[in-house]
């Protein structure tokens, strides 16, 4: 089972049950806000206690806000703490909830034909709109929903809709590794690199931008100057995400269903210095890994990490170490592989000789790149045809 989501933005019939439902958020948020402050003097966060300490003493105080919206309230309280207890993470003082925001549960909401959703206020019911894209029709008629979140972003309100659907299931058949780079986004064991110059050249520039702007920010607090940087990180955040999308479903095309990548999560760190930490958060690692992982499931694959110690400068045949030089792998046996190829495999087969442990053959597919290149391919160009074999890659 995996879940997608989609926001879709909420019309009124008038300003005044729109300003209702905005009352009921602030409400919620004060309750909110006022439980977080009695989780956080308990010693051991408890639901049945939390409710007990809180719950009466709401209706008091709040009395302008439906029993049902402190009740989830309350059960939003005890999922944050919990969260923050199991992450072992310290508060100094209690959590806050800024953002006027709110989990619905079936007695607050109720979906209407013709795209309408009836809606508990501070005081009254009222029936409000949405305007549907395709998409999100295509996925109401066909499956069912999680309980919705309704939030306020740039003054309008939205609704945050989950769809259940059921996975594939998975067979596994063979795997490819996927090495990540600055130069090159992606690289996989199939012989398939994927370079944009104009994406890397227009995030150096957004990245300079927001250099000056938060040196200006240092000197002089000027309030338009934060406003453009809010601006700025806005615009990297979408186009990361559109790239990585565009990246993950050309993976994605592989036959392969089990598609191995390096865990980066600790590439950054203070002994590798200011210059090569800021040289890595140009492409964006995790939100690669993160669209992958969840858009794998729906056709029947799978995304999995593993160390990736060494894999740039192991020979992929299992032989004695060569030399890495730029983008070449000069072996001990005087060929000369594409380095980032090379990695890629390394990666995959080192899945595959932890699945041999264990007693399961999963095969590494890898293509062998035309006269000693790879198919480059830049976002503008279609996928380049590529010779994939299912094999070890020490039976060559």
């Amino acid at each position: 089972m995996s879940t997608l989501t989609y926001n879709i933005k909420l019309e009124f019939k008038s300003k005044e049950e729109e300003n209702l439902l905005l009352n009921l958020l602030s409400e919620h948020q004060k309750v909110w806000n006022y439980m977080s402050e009695i989780a956080f003097k308990m010693k051991k966060i408890d639901k049945k206690i939390l409710y007990d300490k809180s719950y009466h003493n709401c209706r008091k105080i709040f009395p302008n806000c439906p029993s049902q919206v402190i009740i989830r309230a309350k059960d939003s309280v005890y999922a944050t703490y919990k969260t923050i207890q199991s992450n072992h993470h310290k508060l100094e003082i209690p959590a806050k909830q800024e953002n006027l925001s709110i989990r619905l549960d079936k007695r607050i909401y109720t979906f209407f034909p013709n795209n309408q959703i009836k809606l508990t206020t501070t005081g009254k019911r009222i029936l409000s709109f949405y305007i549907p894209y395709p998409k999100f029709q295509e996925l109401f008629s066909k499956y069912s929903i999680c309980d919705p979140l309704i939030f306020v972003k740039d003054n309008q309100i939205w609704l945050a809709v989950s769809f259940e659907i059921n996975t594939l299931t998975l067979i596994e058949n063979s795997c490819i590794g996927v090495d990540l780079g600055i130069k090159r986004l992606a690289t996989t064991s199939e012989g398939l690199a994927i370079i944009d110059k104009k994406f890397l050249k227009e995030k150096r520039k957004l990245r300079y931008l927001k250099r000056q702007l938060q040196s200006k920010i240092k000197i002089t607090f000027s309030n338009s100057a934060k406003r453009k940087l809010k601006i700025l990180k806005r615009k990297e955040h979408n186009k990361n995400k559109d790239q990585s999308n565009f990246i993950a479903n050309v993976i994605l095309k592989t036959k392969s269903n089990v598609i191995v990548m390096e865990d980066l999560s600790g590439i950054k760190s203070k002994n590798k210095g200011k210059k090569f930490n800021n040289k890595q958060s140009q492409v964006p690692y995790f939100e690669l890994r993160r669209i992958l992982t969840y858009k794998a499931p729906l056709l029947g694959k799978e995304v999995v990490t593993v160390d990736p110690a060494y894999t740039s400068k192991n020979d992929y045949r299992n032989i004695e170490r060569g030399n890495r030089k730029g983008c070449r792998y000069y072996t001990s046996d005087g060929k000369v592989f594409d380095a980032d190829w090379n990695a890629a495999i390394n990666i995959a087969n080192r899945y595959s000789t932890r699945k041999r442990v264990k007693g399961i053959e999963l095969p590494v597919s890898f293509g062998l790149p035309m006269d000693g290149k790879l198919n480059l391919m830049g976002k503008p160009h279609q996928l380049a045809n590529c010779e994939i074999r299912s094999c070890k890659p020490n039976d060559l």
